[in-house]
C-alpha cells in the first residue's frame, strides 16, 4: 500500500472506509474513530485544515456535500492553530446532526 498523507498520519486515519471508489484518496471515519483520530493527531502536533461528510450507501461511503475548514491566521502561531483547529474539528463532528455520519480529515503536512 502507498503512503497517502506519512507513514506517521496513514495508520491513524486507515482505520476508516477508503474512499479510493471516489477518486479520493483519504479514508471516512465514524464519529468516534474520527474523534479519537483528532486526539491522536493532536498528540502528535498536526493541526487539522478541515474535513467532508460522508455517509454509508450500501458498503460505499457517499459525498453528503458538508464539510468544514480552519485556517492558520496570519499572526497566529502553530501551536495555537493546532490547538483551534483539533478543537473546531472535535466540535463540528459532535455537533453533525446524523449519527451515521462519517468523518474524512485533512491534516496538514
Amino acid at each position: 500500500m502507498s503512503i497517502i498523507w506519512t507513514e506517521q498520519i496513514d495508520p491513524i486515519l486507515s482505520r476508516g472506509i477508503s474512499l479510493d471508489h471516489l477518486g479520493v484518496r483519504n479514508w471516512a471515519l465514524g464519529r468516534d474513530d474520527a474523534l479519537r483520530a483528532i486526539y491522536e493527531l493532536e498528540a502528535f502536533g498536526i493541526a487539522i485544515l478541515g474535513g467532508d461528510v460522508y455517509q454509508l450507501v450500501g458498503e460505499k461511503a457517499e459525498q453528503t456535500y458538508d464539510s468544514w475548514y480552519c485556517d492558520q491566521g496570519s499572526d497566529e502561531s502553530y501551536s495555537v492553530f493546532l490547538k483551534r483547529s483539533s478543537d473546531k474539528a472535535k466540535s463540528y463532528i459532535c455537533s453533525y446532526l446524523m449519527q451515521e455520519g462519517l468523518f474524512a480529515l485533512v491534516p496538514k503536512i
